[in-house]
């Protein structure tokens, strides 16, 4: 279960185990935004923000669902897909939502993570 709170956005990753996070995106009037169509995201995580590789990098492609309802966006991985990360590591991350028809980038969430080690293999 990850850890996120809305103050320090701080995402655990449990090495090993099957991680879910699921944001609901809002628009300026408070409103649920629909991003079933229109919008590609992307998230990376990185030990540094000058860091040159990442630890992690996820697209609406691979591993981060958009839709309409809440909640409009989830970011998954698979136990086997944990497990492959390097742990322990600490670090930044980021989510970027594009509008497809303008490139309109927003930057919709950032904050830090940790990938803690699984113990059971």
């Amino acid at each position: 279960m990850p850890v996120f709170t809305a103050n320090g956005n701080h995402v655990e990753i449990q090495q090993g185990a099957t991680f879910t996070l699921s944001l609901n995106l809002l628009d300026a009037s408070s409103a649920q935004r629909d991003l079933s169509s229109g919008f590609t995201a992307a998230m990376q995580g990185r030990t540094t923000h000058a860091a040159t590789s990442t630890i992690f990098s996820l697209t609406s492609s691979s591993g981060i669902t958009l839709g309409a309802t809440s909640p409009n966006m989830v970011i998954s991985l698979t136990a086997t897909q944990t497990a492959a990360l390097t742990a322990p590591v600490k670090g930044v991350y980021d989510i970027e939502l594009t509008t497809t028809s303008s490139g309109l980038v927003e930057r919709v969430i950032e904050g830090t993570f940790e990938i803690t080690p699984e113990v059971t293999r």
